[in-house]
């Protein structure tokens, strides 16, 4: 049923933010339609989107899902979720003067994503001449990155430039505001807040079924797209982590925090185990985060509500649960200064304020080998696998094939081995994943390069039986424990038994570990003297701290790592 004349008609944009609990932007919307008037809840299949312009069919499935479980949702609330394929700039008029929509909501992008920045802006100037008023909130993060009423950078004179750039600073200044306190996040609006849905118009809900039904993007080859697939890829993806939607990381929320006070009070991010074959060891709640299935204030309250329930003593941050939230936070503050001064600079090298320019090679075969899963290094060869199958690695797995990409072993560029963590993680995030691969490079944040990760004994330490590879890597599943993380050492009759022909069934290693990180450690020496230099000879950028394991002979650091 449209609106009559007068009465407001409401669009509310979902983006990142695919729930209904603790959406002011959503609520907002309601708000102008609750004396008459229409609402139309809608989501714009954009193909050139962070969230598709490099999706592996795993991410494109969960997507997928999380639109069905918030049309659902809708559908409760006497609404549905309408959909629309193409160029917001181009699609949004459409469906405004189609519904007669007179104002729209959607939650900002603060992160200045050149994508999101330029589409938002276009958008901004077409409404303006269709006479729509749009109207934004910040719901992304625990608290506003920019200028607005509690921001961080509003609390640090205003200049994104000179907001914290570690850690331990940026903990005071979360601190410093509200003293620390997160507001209570807003509650999922109910079926009586919504007006009666527009009947007329349902050929215009939700129809994608399938993740071969996003397009490709507008004006690009499919041999210029990094991850491909066709149906027959699609239907190989069996292996679920998680399933999308608000629904489930509500769910979750409540099974791995609220129904486990002890264990979310005495959580430490570094403890978590990285061998579990089954179960993970963490939350594993960031998928919902990073596209906005549920908000950090309502995980932020949820684990202060069992922290006050635990009977334990509880963990600080930055390791315990709410520090994996100031993490995120600080992440994104950090591409939200970098991209204010320099626009597009987060996720690249060059002009990033944050980011050290190391000379990196560029071989394609070592690129491949590590994207493949074919280093000849069991652990690494095993992480690889479970991204590629579930969309997820425990975040030492993570730490650990991005060192061995880097500074560890190939010495190919981050910048690389992000994009590729862009299109297969489940939790792929623009602010996270650029901030994390500067880290374990050592090219940003942390600079204490000569702490590296070996392939081989980190983890033979924690899984001696090799479990976690017999899993993700069959054919190596028939070798003995002494020879699994160290195939190349077995002799013949041992390879034979085991059923593995190195250089057919699994490869020889690609490098020599032991010669190369030592040939890299003395790259980073020079590539670091060489900023120094460059710099005047002034300080190096302080680290917000390590979390790599020590050398034998390092000086213990303690560990600092984020949600994941």
């Amino acid at each position: 049923m449209s609106a009559k004349s007068g009465e407001n008609v409401a669009m509310h944009w979902f983006r990142k933010g695919l729930r209904l609990h603790d959406n002011p932007a959503l609520l907002h919307a309601l708000s102008l339609t609750k004396n008459g008037g229409s609402i139309f809840p809608v989501y714009v299949v954009d193909p050139n989107s962070y969230q598709l312009l490099k999706c592996s069919v795993n991410r494109a499935r969960f997507l997928l899902e999380c639109c069905q479980d918030l049309d659902e949702s809708l559908k409760r609330c006497g609404s549905r979720l309408y959909v629309a394929t193409g160029d917001p700039v181009e699609v949004l008029p459409e469906m405004w003067k189609k519904f007669g929509v007179t104002h729209m909501t959607h939650e900002s992008d603060e992160t200045g994503e050149p994508y999101a920045l330029q589409r938002d802006t276009a958008v901004a100037a077409v409404a303006k001449d269709a006479g729509v008023e749009v109207i934004d909130f910040t719901s992304e993060t625990l608290r506003p990155l920019g200028n607005r009423e509690g921001g961080y950078v509003a609390n640090c004179g205003g200049d994104a430039s000179s907001v914290p750039a570690t850690m331990t600073s940026f903990q005071k200044l979360f601190s410093r505001i509200d003293k620390g306190n997160i507001p209570e996040p807003l509650d999922a609006p109910k079926k009586e807040d919504f007006p009666i849905s527009a009947d007329e118009y349902e050929n215009d809900y939700l129809t994608l079924k399938h993740p071969c039904d996003i397009p490709w993007p507008r004006g690009q080859n499919r041999s210029q797209i990094g991850p491909i697939w066709n149906r027959a890829d699609a239907n190989k993806v069996t292996s679920h982590i998680a399933n999308g939607g608000e629904s489930y990381a509500l769910d979750r929320l409540q099974k791995t925090i609220t129904a486990r006070p002890n264990w979310t009070a005495q959580y430490e991010k570094p403890k978590t185990s990285c061998t579990e074959v089954s179960d993970p060891s963490t939350t594993v709640l960031s998928p919902y985060l990073s596209i906005g299935c549920i908000s950090p204030r309502t995980v932020w309250h949820a684990i202060e509500t069992a922290n006050k329930q635990a009977k334990t003593n509880r963990t600080q941050p930055p390791v315990s649960l709410h520090g994996q939230l100031l993490w995120r936070d600080f992440n994104n503050l950090m591409a939200h200064s970098a991209n204010s001064q320099h626009a597009g600079s987060w996720g690249q090298i060059k002009n990033n304020a944050f980011c050290r320019d190391i000379p990196w090679s560029s071989d394609p075969n070592m690129l491949s080998s590590w994207k493949e899963g074919r280093t000849g290094y069991p652990w690494i060869d095993a992480c690889m696998a479970q991204l590629r199958s579930e969309g997820w690695i425990h975040h030492l797995g993570r730490h650990a094939v991005a060192c061995f990409l880097t500074r560890g072993d190939l010495w190919q560029s981050w910048v690389e081995g992000a994009d590729h963590f862009e299109a297969e993680l489940l939790d792929a995030d623009y602010a996270l994943n650029s901030f994390n691969w500067m880290w374990l490079s050592a090219s940003g944040f942390f600079y204490q390069y000569f702490r590296c990760y070996s392939p081989i004994q980190f983890q033979k330490k924690n899984d001696p039986n090799g479990n976690y590879i017999r899993k993700w890597v069959p054919e190596l599943a028939e070798m003995p424990a002494k020879h699994i993380y160290e195939p190349w050492k077995a002799n013949v009759s041992i390879l034979k038994t085991a059923g593995v022909k190195l250089g057919k069934t699994y490869p020889r290693p690609i490098v020599d570990h032991a010669v190369v990180s030592k040939e890299n450690m003395s790259k980073m020496k020079l590539a670091y003297d060489l900023h120094k230099k460059s710099q005047g000879g002034g300080k190096k950028p302080a680290s917000t701290s390590g979390t790599e394991p020590p050398k034998k002979k390092a000086k213990k650091v303690k560990k600092q790592t984020k949600l994941k």
